[in-house]
């Protein structure tokens, strides 16, 4: 159900920019208050010579009072960013909304023009006074879409509304969150608002989670909600005489107490990718995506390496997005893989080629595929052929040599050999062995050498195709980053980003050594593996907690979190079953 929006115009801001580089920035906040509250108009001046505070226009029942002039300064990415605010209190005298301006502001000669707006309702009545905590707190889940394909992400958002004047104390308490078949999934809160719902006022918390499903079905979310509402003691309030349950006197005692918020129930289908019209060179990569490629240098021999750039961008599954696949030609060579780089909304492969010879004239076009979620269809694009201009090396300083003429008599004709021939062919021939013994060692270390180098790299090439050998070997290293990443974390009592990198640490390994596909690294895949190899009931049950354990804060809230020594047991075990899974060999 759409939440009605009563708040018209929010904050309205207007930046002018002079040839001086001064620039004037107005806001004013809260832009929607009830009658007795008060907001702060700021005005921001950034680049000015001199400063003069500005001049207010009267507004008819509005009040204005100056709550002075501050100079902030700041360093973001090594450069510095200061400005000047001069900060207004508005009490408002009635309800309605109020324009305030256009008025002009003179800053180094040059005038400025500036305008904002703030919107006043009346307080509630006895007749609107909530007779339920729900009246008073309440919460709504929408989705940005009702269908949506394997892979296609799509986001979540959670708003907690909360009437003005309610404190909420501790966490926020979710449950009830698919536990599979969702990848990315975590909420992340965003920018609060304010609304106006049956004249009156809530304070609204906003949580977004942009995540995607693995595979297809109905998924339903229902989750429970509880938060912590501070409200008066009920024994104080009783002698007190007050009793209004939530508006009472304000020097009664308050305790805290647990309220569940019914959220309705929110389904998505998740419809499979189609079998037809999918292109030979599919990956997996699903959404809307734009391709682009370039290369440089772009005049070079033979031989000289080219860096070939082919950028990805758009909205989608970009970690199942992979290189695309360069078309097979003889007139170049590749060096090594691609070498990928990850960007908010793109994702970047460089690949090292090189010209064999100077008949190339242009690379290639490179084509890449995905599924269109907005057509329904399988797209391919191509990129147009680079051209390049390869030059041959030149050869003119080589040299050739030549031997001088020289003229050879026939020896006399002799039918035997006297003693001086032979002791002049032993002279020879112990002449010729002095001179090649010490080279005789050459011929058998070229062949162990040639040997060595031939064994070497028919064993590379084999490595290099064992795509379940390779990513055996990477799994430690990257279990091994990830709980870095974790006691960095929980050094700093960052339960969020902790359980982030054990899940990182939990899907990085068992995804390397069962060489499973991205997004598909499970609970139960992982516990098959350890009772498949024979580990033990204890160790494979202390495996499944843990991933329950950081499988459930995966879809809490910021600053949610165990203990510090609970989080330093959580992660000593996990370590102690991933060197465990080091010494077996998982099937």
């Amino acid at each position: 159900m759409k939440i009605p929006d009563f708040r018209l115009l929010i904050v309205f801001c207007l930046t002018v920019l002079s040839a001086s580089g001064a620039e004037v920035t107005m806001t004013i906040q809260p832009p929607l208050i009830q009658l007795g509250e008060s907001a702060v108009l700021s005005i921001e001046v950034r680049g000015a010579k001199k400063l003069q505070p500005p001049a207010l226009p009267n507004i008819s029942g509005l009040r204005f009072a100056s709550a002075g002039q501050s100079t902030h300064t700041s360093w973001i990415n090594g450069k510095s960013d200061s400005f000047t605010a001069f900060n207004f209190q508005i009490y408002p005298q009635q309800t309605g909304t109020f324009t305030i301006g256009p008025f002009e502001y003179k800053v180094d000669g040059e005038t400025k023009t500036l305008q904002g707006e703030l919107k006043v309702v009346a307080t509630s009545g006895d007749a609107s006074q909530p007779q339920s905590w729900n009246d008073l707190v309440f919460a709504r889940l929408e989705a940005d879409c009702k269908s949506a394909y394997v892979q296609e992400p799509f986001g979540l958002t959670l708003s907690i509304y909360s009437r003005q004047g309610v404190q909420m104390a501790g966490n926020i308490n979710l449950q009830g969150m698919p536990e599979t078949g969702l990848s990315g999934f975590q909420w992340q809160e965003i920018q609060p608002d304010r609304q106006v719902i049956s004249n009156a006022v809530y304070d609204v918390r906003k949580f977004h989670s942009r995540t995607r499903a693995v595979s297809s079905g109905v998924f339903e979310f229902k989750p429970s909600i509880t938060v912590q509402v501070v409200a008066q003691n009920q024994n104080n309030r009783s002698r007190s005489g007050f009793d209004d349950p939530f508006f009472g006197s304000m020097f009664q005692r308050t305790e805290t107490r647990p309220v569940d918020l019914p959220v309705e129930l929110v389904s998505i289908l998740i419809r499979p990718l189609p079998e037809e019209g999918k292109p030979a060179g599919f990956s997996g990569a699903v959404g809307q995506f734009g391709f682009q490629v370039s290369a440089q240098p772009l005049a070079v021999h033979p031989g000289d390496p080219i860096t070939l750039t082919m950028v990805i961008s758009g909205d989608g599954n970009f970690d199942r997005v992979t290189a695309p696949s360069l078309p097979a030609n003889d007139l170049f060579r590749l060096y090594g893989e691609p070498v990928r780089k990850q960007a908010d909304n793109a994702v970047l492969f460089e690949q090292v080629i090189s010209p064999r010879s100077a008949e190339a004239r242009e690379i290639p076009s490179v084509a890449f595929s995905f599924f269109d979620t907005q057509s329904g269809t399988y797209q391919t694009v191509k990129s147009a052929p680079v051209p390049v201009k390869v030059t041959a090396t030149s050869n003119s300083a080589a040299q050739v040599f030549a031997a001088k003429d020289s003229i050879v008599l026939p020896p006399q004709e002799t039918p035997f050999a006297t003693e001086s021939d032979l002791q002049r062919i032993g002279a020879h021939l112990r002449n010729f062995w002095r001179h090649i013994h010490p080279w005789l060692w050459i011929l058998p270390a070229v062949l162990v050498l040639s040997t060595a180098v031939f064994s070497a790299r028919k064993l590379r090439l084999s490595r290099q195709s064992d795509t379940a050998r390779i990513r055996r070997q990477n799994a430690p290293k990257a279990a091994r980053k990830a709980l870095r990443a974790a006691e960095h974390a929980r050094r700093k009592n960052d339960s969020g980003a902790f359980y982030d990198a054990l899940w990182s640490a939990l899907t990085a390994y068992f995804g390397h050594r069962l060489n499973l596909p991205p997004g598909e690294v499970t609970s139960t895949a992982a516990l098959q593996a350890l009772t498949r190899s024979g580990f033990a009931s204890e160790q494979v049950s202390t495996l499944q907690e843990i991933f329950e354990q950081v499988e459930a804060s995966r879809y809490g809230f910021p600053g949610s979190g165990k203990s510090p020594d609970a989080m330093e047991k959580l992660q000593s075990s996990l370590e102690q079953i991933l060197k465990q899974c080091e010494k077996e060999k998982l099937r």
